[in-house]
């Protein structure tokens, strides 16, 4: 593996301070696996200087996905350094979204050490001060990182359009996608992972956002399992940082956001931002309108 790689000329730019022209690909080994990510640097400013948002993306997805990639432009035109990573899901080198023709036994929670890991190497590069932030799927394994691997260097928190997976929405949506009873399928995976066969690869309709997929049991009872912390809102009272949860007021997980608010709305530590006229893939305009909602934030709340 070839282990820590950034270009020659991205480590000369980033050691002296200075941010370079156009985004550069940086690798580390994980498990013994390569993991990619894209980084941004704002001009003028470094990681040592200035720290960075990290960014984990949606479901099967990349650090050159929508809104990740049009994000990271907003922000680095407000002066803020990012560092979108690609999580591997057990793919070397992995790039783009996921390819649904390859096995799948990879697990919801395997992201967290992919993010400290990514901590790691910012650390390792100077930054003082990173906040950590996911979309979607993303947004709650940021959350998880931020309850179980919490790095002092770690400032705050951002969740853009946050997983609100209930037993009851993941079976409409598997439904309305794979046109199959997701109940069924997870009492039979569930079964083969009780009996210690979870390696085994299921026929089921389809997983996350692959149709027909070669899944093992125990990833598929992973993802689908009744989990109290796939809503990500629970989890809000056990992260300890500034947490800005933005939405777009087109997201249809919206209303179960703001029902939640009751409960979290009394944690000083938690900032609710609706971004108008945007889904929760934040089109159009809506990445911008994110990228100011993020920098006011990052501005104004501070650990502690």
């Amino acid at each position: 593996m070839r282990g820590l790689i950034v270009t020659a000329f991205a480590a000369f730019m980033i050691a002296a301070g200075a941010a370079p022209c156009v985004a550069e690909r940086v690798t580390i080994d994980h498990l013994g696996l390569d993991l990619t990510a894209n980084l941004e640097l704002a001009p003028g400013k470094s990681l040592k200087g200035d720290g960075a948002v990290l960014i984990v993306h949606n479901t099967l997805g990349s650090d050159r996905m929508e809104p990740i990639a049009t994000l990271q432009d907003a922000l680095r035109d407000h002066g803020i350094n990012t560092l979108a990573i690609t999580l591997g899901l057990g793919i070397d080198n992995r790039k783009g979204n996921f390819n649904c023709a390859l096995e799948q036994a990879h697990h919801h929670e395997d992201a967290i050490d992919e993010i400290a890991d990514w901590v790691k190497w910012l650390k390792d590069k100077g930054a003082s001060s990173i906040t950590v932030a996911g979309h979607g799927r993303g947004a709650n394994q940021v959350a998880l990182y931020a309850i179980n691997r919490l790095d002092k260097s770690v400032k705050r928190v951002v969740l853009m359009a946050p997983l609100m997976q209930t037993e009851e929405s993941a079976e409409a949506e598997y439904r309305a996608i794979f046109k199959g009873s997701l109940r069924q399928e997870l009492g039979k995976a569930e079964e083969l992972v009780a009996s210690q066969n979870g390696n085994q690869f299921v026929n089921v309709p389809g997983f996350l956002t692959c149709s027909n997929p070669a899944v093992t049991a125990g990833a598929f009872a992973n993802y689908y399992g009744s989990n109290p912390k796939f809503k990500t809102t629970n989890l809000l009272p056990s992260i300890k940082l500034p947490v800005l949860i933005a939405v777009g007021d087109g997201d249809p997980a919206l209303p179960e956001i703001k029902a939640a608010e009751g409960e979290f709305s009394q944690l000083k530590t938690v900032t609710l931002a609706v971004v108008p006229g945007t889904d929760q893939n934040f089109h159009d305009l809506g990445a911008e309108e994110l990228a100011k909602k993020v920098k006011e934030f990052l501005v104004h709340r501070v650990q502690g």
